[in-house]
Formats: C-alpha cells, sequence, structure tokens
C-alpha cells in the first residue's frame, strides 16, 4: 500500500519540482532581456544626444540672448531657429527624464552622462518653459525635464562620476 502512495504522489513533486526550475528559469531570461533592451535604449538616447542636430541645437540654446525676467517670451514665441533648438533640446531632455521617472531606464548613468548639461540647459530654457506653460492648458509641459534637471543637482552627477569612475582608475574593475 504505501508503495502505491508514493508512487501516486512521485510525479506530483517531480512536477512541482520542474515547474519550479522553469519559473527561476523564466525570471532569468525576462530579466536578460529587460537589461539588454535597456542597455540598448541607453546606448540609443547617447548616440543621439551625439548627433550634429542635437549638438548644434544646444550649443544654440547656450549662445541664445537671455531676456529680462518682465519680457521673457513663451518657447512658442522666440525666434523660428531659436525655438526649433529650444524645443529640439527640451523635448529630448523631456523623454529622458519620462524614461528615468517612469524606472524605464537606471537613473544613475542618466544623471552621470546627462546631469551637468541638462541642469545647465534647463537654466537656461527654466523662464521660457515657464512663460510656455502658463499659455497652456496643462501645467505639466516638460515636467519630466525639470524634475530630471532637479534630480540631476540633488544627486550632483559630478560627485556621481567621480565616485563610479574612481575605483576603474585604480585598476578595479566595476565587477569587483
Amino acid at each position: 500500500m504505501k508503495t502505491d502512495v508514493i508512487l501516486d504522489i512521485l510525479p506530483i513533486f517531480i512536477s512541482t519540482a520542474a515547474l519550479a526550475v522553469a519559473v527561476v528559469s523564466m525570471r532569468r531570461q525576462w530579466r536578460t532581456a529587460r537589461n539588454a533592451n535597456t542597455v540598448a535604449a541607453i546606448l540609443k538616447l547617447f548616440e543621439e544626444y551625439r548627433a550634429d542636430d542635437l549638438r548644434l541645437a544646444r550649443r544654440a540654446v547656450f549662445q541664445m540672448m537671455d531676456y529680462s525676467t518682465d519680457s521673457t517670451p513663451a518657447l512658442r514665441d522666440l525666434p523660428e531657429d531659436i525655438r526649433v533648438s529650444a524645443e529640439r533640446v527640451s523635448h529630448y531632455f523631456d523623454h529622458v527624464g519620462l524614461l528615468v521617472g517612469h524606472h524605464l531606464v537606471p537613473a544613475k548613468p542618466m544623471i552621470s552622462f546627462f546631469g551637468l548639461g541638462c541642469a545647465a540647459l534647463w537654466d537656461k530654457l527654466e523662464p521660457y518653459v515657464v512663460a510656455e506653460r502658463n499659455l497652456r492648458t496643462v501645467g505639466y509641459y516638460l515636467r519630466y525635464f525639470e524634475s530630471f534637471a532637479m534630480l540631476s543637482r540633488k544627486v550632483d552627477a559630478g560627485n556621481l562620476v567621480e565616485s563610479s569612475t574612481v575605483g576603474m582608475r585604480s585598476g578595479k574593475t566595476p565587477l569587483e
């Protein structure tokens, strides 16, 4: 009688063990695929950031004339060439901030790479974005850009780069 019970229960235990192994394997494969997609997305963002059109747009924003606080135009009211550059830069960083804000890409590499420049560009564009928000029916226009710039300041992008590279400079790999 005991042998019959054992033979009846044994397939259930084997099936349960096989299911557990399959679940663990599936989770590892899912994590690996997600990480591969994240790396591809990050590399695409870095590539776009270094593209000529965005590089020239960033330069144009940094060189644009500052208006007095009383007469700061909205983004849409800037001269055409400046408006195009300002929108290109601000929308790019709004997209980066959205990805970071929704945890679709990790914050640390984004802040390490974009942080200081993003914050400086936000400082330059903030008055125009605020004026633009006042003309829109939604007040969250370019909020991810603003939030990413603030996060970059809070985390201290320069310090983050320094702390993450000091080990590499001394010969240690990031895997240790």
